[in-house]
């Protein structure tokens, strides 16, 4: 274990953070592909919809408190209490999950599904505050190894899984497996053997710091929650338009397939996670203008991103989705343009997000979460009765420009009251 006690690199932090980001982006996608090539259109559209589901819940498990983790240089809260408060957090997510599957009446074999996957979402929310721990020590290398060792193992165990049994219970459950043994093998693992963590530094054991913390990540748990509301309303109305006879089966897995780019796009911002912790250095150090630095840095980079992934789904987009995934989408190529650009807005939204943060100003953007919550379950009705998929489409893509948009005032009007220099 000597290697993991060297400190790292700049260049081997960022490729680890890219292999681990790029890798994480892909699950979902691999993932997907597999399941639509070996099962039936009815099993595919109960997984997409669990995926979907466990994916919300584990906002709740997360509690949004990763970033606040990452960016807290001074300290203020140790290791042991961000993991303690995160099993509290972990329990509330399993209750949640249980009375979210009773609520909807879903069938029993679509019940289980779905808290499987929402038990592989705890798990990877327990990863999460290590993996915190990690970065906020600039040991960001250590979660690129973490994520990529544990897609690989956790692809290997599905992809057998499936083959042999043809069975997507067993399956689902082969992915809480490969998350749980990932676990212990990378995160406890690297927790324990490197020297210069102080996992055990004691703190004040009374409950005064549990209010604390939780009054200063409870904004961003409540803003995290809307945002996934937020992005999951088109899906769940989309299970809704089938149920009714709206829309035929198959078409939950069609948007999906079509939302995954959006959805890749937004984990990609990992990637930048390493300019996180010295953007809350410059501003706690008082540079103000350093700090713009980053965030224009961040801003300009996810531009010509977008302009270059916009390109490449316009010509090749919808053929290498068609081919990846076995399904005729040649009529779907509107839809695709579209759910990218949203999901370029919604990355947009994360740098002036994560800059609040920073300024530990997190509870204002409760108004751009809300607005954006109450807008997309005002029209979502009508654009999918209306427009089928592309009236999903352009429900998620209009919530995320008012959400861009409304983060971004917020963001330069904090920025200009502020007193830093």
């Amino acid at each position: 274990m000597a290697d993991i006690n060297q400190k790292p690199t700049g260049k081997q932090v960022f490729l680890w953070n890219l292999a681990g980001s790029v890798s994480n982006s892909f699950l979902s996608v691999v993932v997907l592909m597999i399941v639509t090539r070996m099962l039936t259109s009815t099993e595919t559209d109960i997984f997409s919809l669990g995926w979907s589901i466990s994916q919300m819940m584990a906002t709740i498990g997360s509690f949004q408190v990763r970033m606040y983790q990452a960016t807290d240089v001074c300290g203020v809260f140790k290791f042991g209490q961000y993991l303690e408060f995160r099993l509290f957090t972990l329990c509330l997510m399993i209750v949640s999950s249980v009375g979210y599957v009773l609520t909807k009446g879903y069938e029993t074999y679509k019940a289980w599904i779905i808290l499987i996957l929402c038990l592989m979402r705890a798990v990877e929310a327990l990863e999460d505050v290590f993996e915190g721990y990690f970065q906020q020590k600039e040991r960001l290398d250590l979660v690129g190894k973490a994520v990529t060792y544990r897609v690989i193992i956790t692809l290997v165990i599905f992809v057998v899984s499936l083959f042999v049994f043809h069975n997507l219970f067993v399956a689902v459950f082969a992915l809480l497996v490969g998350f749980t043994i990932s676990f212990i093998l990378f995160n406890v693992r690297y927790a324990m053997s490197v020297k210069s963590f102080d996992l055990y530094k004691k703190w004040n054991r009374g409950k005064y710091w549990v209010i604390k913390l939780f009054r200063e990540v409870s904004p961003l748990f409540v803003n995290s929650f809307l945002i996934m509301m937020v992005i999951n309303t088109p899906k769940l109305q989309i299970d809704q338009a089938i149920t009714q006879g709206v829309l035929k089966d198959g078409d939950q897995t069609i948007f999906n397939i079509l939302f995954m780019p959006a959805s890749v796009l937004t984990l990609i911002y990992i990637v930048f996670r390493p300019l996180l912790t010295k953007m809350a250095i410059e501003w706690n150090d008082g540079r103000k203008k350093q700090f713009l630095h980053i965030v224009l840095i961040m801003l300009g980079g996810l531009f010509a991103l977008s302009i270059l992934v916009l390109l490449a789904a316009w010509f090749l987009g919808i053929p290498v989705l068609s081919i990846l995934y076995g399904i005729e989408l040649r009529n779907c190529k509107s839809e695709l343009i579209v759910l990218i650009t949203g999901g370029f807005l919604y990355t947009f939204s994360n740098v002036f997000d994560n800059a609040l943060i920073v300024m530990r100003k997190q509870y204002l953007l409760l108004i751009s979460y809300l607005v954006s919550w109450i807008f997309v379950n005002i029209t979502v009705n009508y654009f999918v009765t209306s427009y089928g998929l592309m009236g999903a489409s352009l429900s998620y893509t209009c919530a995320m420009a008012v959400f861009c948009v409304t983060t971004m005032l917020i963001f330069l009007v904090n920025l200009k009251l502020s007193k830093t220099n």
